[in-house]
């Protein structure tokens, strides 16, 4: 097993290449790739970055979709010690300027379909040096930042230059939702992706000669994280797709030989609902991560595959997980006792006995395998780590034997499947509209995903607006995952004591949330 001074990202590839030089490590509908093949491709990267201008230290920006050049690019900069800042593809506009400008971001590479995009706020981003494209065509010279094709940075020699990297330096900084304001950069050392890696494999038991399925985006921790890098440490293949799709889930895992499948909450419910097939058992797949535990026996009654229900952030990593501990229904697990310290405390941090919800607090046994804080918020940094606790913001509870079991949140997010949403930068845009004068976003009940977005919306006065408006202006300004089911025009919005909006008493109205009054996109 690794030491944890040993977890670097381009050291453990550069192992790998010796040890596992010609034995295939990623796996796509177009090919194969060896560890070898990787780290060839890392390193010619490597050496046209660093001749472009890239340092250690350096923040790099990555808007790709899933796809090989995505790791090359990840492995370069961690071969360099520069870090890595994924931007979710379905970025723009506000959402876009901001992950760029807060990163302090000096090189952007972009698919080439999200030049426009980039375009479009190019303006506001004084700091970035240059953009790389990665594109089969002559570059789109609309921009004005100085602009370049990606195969310009990979006609270099093998052995490209590297830097000593430690455990403890930044690998990447991954943004995720806000709680009462943007989204913010989490600050992510080598030791914190690598150990909840490490932690993944440990719990789903995966071996060497084992295929992983992964149809979830590399710009999140559990694409990236769980399922690539758990692939890199145990030397074995992960087969990565586009994106999740229901109707070639099992087609997939039929042909790529998958006995691990990466997943969110919300896409077990969706392959049940799907029509039973004769070869509804005919696969090789054994453990989905991540499910909940509830959703276990339906899942293996018909599949013959056991979910794997954990809790885990982008913050902490792997705080608790089932198979850490026995199985229990509904409980997202125990601890790892060796990697956290996990408890439950009340609004004062005063821990609470079992079965009593509270905040879930962690805090680390073993040094950098946590955040070291959001980059550029000293001061969310200092309210969140209080008290020598990380505060997640989550409520859960815990029996008498120590397993946690999620309740939802306290803080002011919401979950549409797989994406954490920021009610405040959704309700910005919402608010954007000159016919808006203030708005609520909330997360209520789904049928198939973990919650729907909502927005109660209170109009100028004598301003007119129709729902379908509202809705077209928001797909033009937001990411998909964000653009709401549900709208409802309301003449107020409730109010705490303090004048805060009382969204607790939106979520009572009606069916948790959902009125007779509510517009529904999908009616």
């Amino acid at each position: 097993m690794y030491a944890l001074d040993e977890l670097t990202l381009s050291d453990i590839l550069q192992q790998k290449a010796m040890t596992h030089r010609d034995e295939i490590f990623l796996k796509f509908r177009q090919g194969t790739l060896s560890f070898g093949e990787v780290e060839q491709m890392a390193a010619r990267l490597a050496h046209g970055l660093a001749e472009h201008g890239v340092v250690q230290h350096d923040h790099v920006a990555v808007m790709l979709p899933n796809c090989a050049d995505f790791l090359y690019i990840i492995f370069a900069l961690a071969r360099l010690g520069a870090v890595a800042v994924p931007i979710n593809t379905d970025y723009k506009g506000d959402l876009l300027r901001h992950v760029v400008i807060s990163s302090d971001a000096t090189m952007l590479v972009v698919d080439e379909p999200f030049v426009e995009r980039v375009a479009e706020v190019e303006k506001d981003l004084p700091e970035l040096r240059s953009v790389v494209v990665r594109t089969d065509r002559v570059v789109d010279r609309s921009l004005h930042t100085p602009t370049l094709p990606l195969t310009d940075l990979l006609g270099n020699p093998d052995e490209g230059p590297r830097a000593p990297v430690r455990f403890c330096d930044l690998q990447a900084i991954m943004y995720t939702s806000g709680t009462t304001g943007p989204s913010k950069g989490v600050m992510v050392p080598h030791a914190l992706a690598l150990t909840c890696a490490l932690d993944s494999m440990i719990f789903m038991t995966h071996q060497p000669d084992e295929t992983i399925y992964c149809p979830l985006p590399l710009y999140h921790a559990a694409g990236l994280w769980d399922g690539m890098m758990m692939a890199l440490l145990a030397g074995s293949p992960i087969a990565v797709v586009e994106r999740f799709s229901a109707s070639r889930f099992w087609d997939d895992v039929r042909a790529f030989g998958a006995t691990q499948a990466m997943g969110v909450f919300d896409m077990i419910p969706i392959l049940l609902n799907r029509p039973p097939s004769p070869d509804d058992r005919n696969h090789p797949l054994r453990r989905f991560y991540m499910g909940k535990s509830v959703l276990d026996a339906p899942l293996f009654d018909r599949f013959g595959v056991h979910a794997i229900e954990t809790y885990t952030s982008t913050e902490v990593g792997i705080g608790t997980a089932s198979p850490f501990g026995e199985w229990r229904m509904g409980s997202c697990g125990v601890t790892n006792s060796e990697r956290h310290e996990v408890t439950i405390v009340d609004e004062e941090d005063r821990e609470v006995g079992p079965g009593e919800p509270g905040e879930i607090v962690l805090r680390p046994k073993q040094p950098y395998v946590i955040t070291t804080g959001y980059y550029n918020y000293p001061q969310v940094t200092a309210e969140t780590f209080r008290n020598l606790w990380f505060h997640t913001g989550d409520r859960a509870y815990r029996d008498a034997d120590g397993y946690f079991y999620f309740v939802d949140r306290i803080k002011d997010a919401i979950r549409r499947g797989g994406e954490n949403i920021s009610a405040f930068e959704l309700e910005q845009s919402v608010n954007a509209h000159p016919a808006v004068l203030e708005s609520a976003a909330f997360g209520v009940p789904s049928e198939l995903e973990e919650e729907e977005v909502k927005v109660a919306v209170v109009l100028q006065p004598h301003a007119d607006l129709d729902p379908v408006e509202l809705a077209a202006y928001c797909r033009d300004r937001l990411p998909r995952f964000m653009v709401p089911r549900y709208i409802e025009f309301v003449d107020e919005l409730p109010r705490t004591g303090t004048g805060k909006i009382a969204k607790h008493v939106l979520r009572q109205d009606g069916d948790g949330g959902i009125t007779h009054r509510t517009w529904d996109s999908q009616r």
